[in-house]
Order: C-alpha cells, then sequence, then structure tokens
C-alpha cells in the first residue's frame, strides 16, 4: 500500500511561555499544502518491524513512525509488523511538518485498515509529538493547547504560496531552548492577508540560530514585492501571493540559497 502524507505551513503561531506535561502551549493555524512524502507500507510475517527511508536521514532516538507503531500497540491489542520505506520529498528540520505528516498518516491508514483504536489527540502529542494529531485529521486547522485541542477551518480559500527552504536547518528543540531564553525580549509583528492573520513569534529564536534567514527573507522580498514569513519553527520561508507573478518572480531568485524552492497551493487534506 502506498500512503501520501503532505507537508504543512503554520500561517500563524504563537507559542506561548505555559508548560503542560513539560511541553510548551500554542496556538497555531496550520494547512496542508501539496508537497508529499510517500509511504509504502506492506504487512509482514515476522516479529520486528523493517523501516528504511529513502534519502537517508539522521535520527536521534526512535522515528516518528517508530513511535505511532507503539502507541498503537500499546492501545490496541495489536501484533501485526510492517516493512516500511519512507520516500522523503519534504525536507527535514524545516518547519513543514514531514516526520509528524507520516506518523499521522501512518495512524489513520493502520486504525482504519485494522480497525484499531485511535489514541488520545494527548497521548499522540506527548508520545510522538505536537504536530501529529493535526496530521491524523489532515485538514486546515486552528491548533492549540500542547497540539491536541483541533478546530477545524472551513472558511480558508484557495491560496497560492512559493516556499523556500535555505540550506541552514533549525532544530525544534534548540528553537524551544533559544525562545525560553528571549522571554519578554521576543517582539514580533502581525500582518494581515486574506483576512488571515499572520505571524510567529519564533522568527526572533530562529534568527538567534541561523541568521542568514533574514538575508533569505530580504532577498525573496526584494525579487516578489511581497511579505515572506516562516512557517513553525524554521526554516522555510514563504509568501502569498498571485501564482503568474510567482512564477515569474522564480526566475529572478538566487536558487543556489534554497534546498527548494517552489510554488506550492492549500490543498483539503494530508492524506
Amino acid at each position: 500500500m502506498k500512503l501520501f502524507s503532505s507537508a504543512k505551513l503554520n500561517l500563524n503561531l504563537a507559542i506561548n511561555s505555559e508548560i503542560k506535561d513539560g511541553l510548551h502551549t500554542l496556538t497555531s493555524l496550520f494547512i496542508p499544502i501539496d508537497l508529499y512524502d510517500e509511504i509504502e507500507i506492506n504487512e509482514v510475517n515476522v516479529a520486528s518491524d523493517t523501516i528504511v527511508f529513502t534519502p537517508n536521514i539522521e535520527i536521534n532516538g526512535k522515528s516518528t513512525i517508530e513511535k505511532s507503531l507503539d502507541l498503537l500497540r500499546e492501545v490496541n491489542n495489536f501484533s501485526k509488523h510492517f516493512e516500511i520505506t519512507v520516500t522523503k520529498n519534504i525536507p527535514t528540520e524545516a518547519g513543514l511538518g514531514g516526520g509528524s505528516s507520516n506518523a499521522g498518516s501512518l495512524i489513520n491508514y493502520l486504525c482504519s485498515t485494522y480497525d484499531l483504536e485511535l489514541p488520545t489527540n494527548e497521548d499522540i502529542a506527548k508520545k510522538i509529538g505536537s504536530d501529529v494529531p493535526y496530521f491524523v485529521q489532515g485538514k486546515s486547522a486552528i491548533i492549540s493547547g500542547i497540539g491536541d485541542k483541533i478546530e477545524i477551518k472551513e472558511d480558508i480559500g484557495n491560496l497560492d504560496i512559493l516556499i523556500a527552504v535555505p540550506h541552514e536547518k533549525i532544530s525544534t528543540a534548540v528553537a524551544y531552548q533559544k525562545f525560553d531564553e528571549l522571554g519578554d525580549d521576543n517582539q514580533y509583528q502581525k500582518t494581515k492577508i486574506n483576512n488571515i492573520e499572520i505571524f510567529n513569534n519564533m522568527w526572533n529564536p530562529a534568527l538567534t540560530i541561523e541568521p542568514m534567514i533574514k538575508e533569505h527573507r530580504d532577498h525573496l522580498e526584494e525579487v516578489f514585492n511581497i511579505k515572506f514569513f516562516m512557517s513553525g519553527t524554521g526554516s522555510t520561508l514563504f509568501g502569498i501571493g498571485d501564482y503568474h507573478k510567482l512564477e515569474e518572480g522564480l526566475k529572478n531568485v538566487d536558487k543556489a540559497r534554497f534546498r527548494l524552492i517552489k510554488i506550492t497551493k492549500k490543498i483539503d487534506g494530508s492524506l
């Protein structure tokens, strides 16, 4: 079976200083976009899983795929094992939620296929990652709490979005550490586009880790003459505009700055 799990963008993100169960609470508007990882999954008659990422990626500890399988087996009397190959098209450490998307797609598929009990959003957030409950649902939504509260947003129209992923990578854990260090000095601005408030209070923490991100943003704003913002904890930058103008502007971008740069669109769901 082949699954396609999409990336997401945070159109806005407010991390709170409040800590719950060791995690920061947050509020964020997520949308799924048409950039996908591919997951090939097959049941096997052996007593262990085989999980392969291509191209190979560096993972500290267990992958979100392993954590998802662990949680499903913990919640259910479930002894099936799988051979899983994940083809990574979503850049890592970029604020696009690739690993979380893989986990959410896998949980959704296995629960549907094997009639398993779905773990609670709180357990998914704590034991796999705070973005994962969103990806089990996969639609545009306001996320709050530790990622466990999801309010589906049906009123967001079509959006054409240019995403640009710098070579610089930002560890989510380090970004949160910098957020805590900045405290009250972490000032940020809000912008309104298509009646959507766009902001990100992880921008300043990200710049303390990778100052070049601001130079990349300034370059994009000069080329496209629109505002660019950062998704999640970074380092992906995005701008919302007219498709044809975005396409025209691409000709003038210094593409050597970026691992990936492409025009995407908001889709109805991530699965």
